[in-house]
């Protein structure tokens, strides 16, 4: 019983230690990626809602950037950080159009301003 494969050589079906290795490295360099992604998406549907705080109006883009930054984090590995920054940042949307609506207490609707005296009716 002799056995064809050398028990010195790197296994064949593994791609030896140095892909290994790489294979490996691919897949920190994607997790970092994502959770970077994800970081910058958090910030983006934080500044939504400070903006909305601030008399910032309808501001949806931050919260529309920082899903898809969320999302993109989601694919590249870093799943729970990903699922938290899209929740973060559509809250960061319905918070944003709620406050622009004035549904949310302390804060003026921006939407729609009226001057103080109507210009046409003097």
């Amino acid at each position: 019983m002799t056995d064809d494969r050398d028990s010195r050589r790197p296994s064949e079906d593994l791609g030896g230690p140095g892909e290994e290795r790489s294979a490996g490295g691919e897949r920190q360099v994607k997790l970092l990626a994502g959770r970077l992604a994800c970081l910058v998406g958090i910030l983006f549907g934080i500044g939504g809602i400070v903006a909305a705080f601030f008399g910032g109006g309808a501001a949806v883009s931050p919260g529309a950037v920082g899903a898809m930054l969320g999302i993109l984090g989601y694919f590249l590995g870093s799943r729970r950080l990903g699922t938290f920054t899209v929740l973060l940042c559509v809250g960061a949307l319905f918070f944003g159009l709620a406050a622009s609506q004035g549904l949310i207490p302390g804060i003026d609707a921006s939407d729609r301003n009226l001057p103080a005296r109507e210009p046409a009716a003097e």
